[in-house]
């Protein structure tokens, strides 16, 4: 057994549910310490903590999971697996949802997303990667899936020793593609070759957001930028709007065709190929859009990157701004953890700096309830969009 005992008051942010001991943090440690080592992790004043798993390869060095005096086994993983389920069974009526949530969920860098019958994973790191057996074993136990698919083809954090794995797990090979229902409409997923998962299906309360405002406010010429393969789009269609969609990927643009056609939206969503910046600078400057959508990729990587993260969100929202009807809608999203809502309150306040534009809140929306928001782990939010009308005086 591996004993570790952490340098003065770093067992604070543990006993509030935190789940990392950063190399840094450990005064020493004692006994036998490989990778996925079960280790007791005691306070300066050599008082049991809880318990966790050793990473010699990454500076988080101890995934911490449980403050009680319990193995971390089969049964444990099993347990935090069971219950996160339980959890999506009462929020939703459909199995189509993020089954397993990281640290949201209790299991830090394992990720599961469910299409009824087929789960799609990634280990993203190390740690989950030595217990993927185990996990997978149990998904099949509590599931009953018929196909467990991993996409692990993620960029991997410095010093992690993970692999990039995409393949078969359980079970039967994918289909080419899969339909979901959310919120009355229906969704293509490729689950092998989309990005990440096959499905953002964090964006599920936005997507709805957006769709509610679209028909109570009347808008009938909706901008979606970055529209991955239609989601923003294809609810603003249901709302009544005409719709133009814009994503530089062909093949993302293929499914979001895919997706019009399924749900009968073919004449009213044009999808466009191009780069977000370059096509919002194509445009005539004159007011043509009564709601813009804006839901970049993560712009940033870290702490470091927020200056450029802010310029970036700020130059889209000038150039929206200038086909935005007065008294239309913008729509302003992050997925970067270290891109606050108060980072999208600035971005929008520079994009109108002296041109006589006001906003006037209309509502926050954050990640759904499949992707938990842990208030003692601020990283597990990072999904926010903030909505407003423009008001131009």
């Amino acid at each position: 057994m591996l004993v570790a005992r952490l340098k003065k008051h770093k067992e604070k942010k543990l006993l509030n549910g935190y789940p990392w001991v950063f190399e840094d943090e450990v005064e020493e440690l004692q006994g036998k310490a490989f990778l996925g080592s079960e280790v007791n992790v005691f306070s300066s004043e050599y008082r049991f903590i809880g318990k966790g798993l050793y990473n010699p390869f990454s500076r988080r060095s101890i995934m911490f999971l449980t403050t009680k005096e319990e193995p971390i086994d089969e049964e444990f993983f099993l347990s935090r697996l069971t219950g996160a389920l339980a959890w999506r069974e009462k929020i939703f009526n459909e199995p189509y949802y993020r089954l397993f949530h990281s640290e949201g969920d209790g299991l830090p860098g394992f990720i599961a997303d469910r299409y009824g019958d087929i789960i799609v994973v990634q280990f993203r790191n190390a740690i989950m990667e030595l217990f993927k057996s185990k996990i997978v074993s149990n998904l099949v136990d509590i599931v009953s899936p018929v196909t467990v698919f991993e996409r692990s083809d993620f960029q991997m954090l410095a010093g992690e020793k993970t692999q990039r794995n995409v393949g078969l797990l359980y079970g039967a090979e994918p289909p080419d593609s899969v339909i979901i229902k959310e919120n009355e409409v229906s969704y293509v997923v490729d689950v092998v070759r989309s990005q990440k998962t096959g499905f953002f299906f964090d964006q599920r309360d936005s997507r709805l957001f957006a769709r509610r405002i679209v028909s109570e406010f009347d808008l009938k010429r909706g901008l979606d930028l970055f529209t991955y393969t239609g989601g923003f789009a294809l609810n603003m269609a249901l709302g009544g709007a005409q719709v133009i969609a814009v994503d530089k990927s062909d093949f993302d643009l293929e499914l979001g065709k895919k997706n019009a056609a399924l749900n009968k939206f073919s004449k009213k969503i044009e999808f466009i190929r191009s780069d977000a910046f370059e096509y919002l600078e194509t445009l005539e400057k004159r007011e043509q859009f009564d709601i813009v959508i804006i839901d970049p990729p993560s712009l940033i990587k870290g702490k470091h990157e927020i200056p450029k993260g802010i310029k970036l969100l700020t130059t889209l929202v000038e150039r929206s701004l200038e086909v935005i009807r007065s008294e239309g809608v913008i729509g302003l999203c992050s997925c970067a953890y270290n891109l606050t809502l108060d980072h999208l309150v600035e971005a929008l306040r520079k994009a109108s700096v002296d041109k006589g534009i006001y906003y006037r809140f209309l509502g926050i929306t954050y990640q759904s309830r499949d992707h938990p928001w842990l208030l003692q782990i601020p990283e597990t939010l990072y999904l926010k969009c903030l909505w407003a009308v423009v008001e131009k005086r």
